[in-house]
């Protein structure tokens, strides 16, 4: 047999050998790709239990103060164990941070480089002072929120920010409990 023959047939055996003879088959759509999450974490929210800011715990997805205002406004509470919300009727819709400036009344901390103002636009009923005071205490277990400013958004209109403290609410803590500043 030739060289050149012996080459056409290689060719021809290693040509059959790949060729399966399956057709490819068209592009079927099988909905959006997979997507991962990590698991949730736990963080730490006020709660109300006697009229009173009670500390409890909640699953959020991450550590970031959005995620856990979003965990705050979703809630429920506990009726064996008497704890509540007083979110109720209240939306959370938007949450917007800033850097805490020195001119609007800035701070000094030098453990803590980075200071957020927080605003917080709520719809919804009125706000009660309870309500606010959730709000405003578990934002500020944040240590880079330093201000936490809400806004009260109407089908009128939004309401103007108003500045507050959780210092503001001391006297609602449970009798073991510190709120932050």
């Amino acid at each position: 047999m030739s060289r050149k023959a012996r080459t056409l047939l290689a060719a021809a055996l290693l040509a059959s050998a790949t060729a399966c003879g399956v057709e490819p088959s068209p592009i079927s759509d099988a909905g959006p790709a997979p997507v991962i999450s990590g698991p949730t974490i736990l963080a730490r929210i006020y709660l109300v239990r006697n009229g009173k800011l009670w500390p409890t715990t909640a699953a959020v997805r991450s550590p970031h103060v959005s995620d856990v205002m979003q965990a705050l406004f979703n809630a429920k509470g506990s009726k064996d164990k008497g704890i509540g919300t007083e979110l109720s009727g209240l939306t959370l819709s938007q949450v917007q941070l800033v850097r805490y400036s020195a001119e609007a009344g800035g701070r000094n901390d030098p453990d803590n480089t980075l200071g957020l103002r927080m605003r917080l636009f709520v719809s919804g009923r009125k706000i009660s002072r309870l309500a606010m005071a959730q709000i405003i205490c578990t934002a500020r277990l944040s240590p880079e929120i330093w201000a936490v400013e809400i806004a009260h958004v109407t089908p009128k209109g939004t309401g103007s920010l108003k500045t507050h403290t959780c210092r503001e609410y001391w006297e609602l803590a449970t009798g073991n409990d510190q709120l932050p500043p």
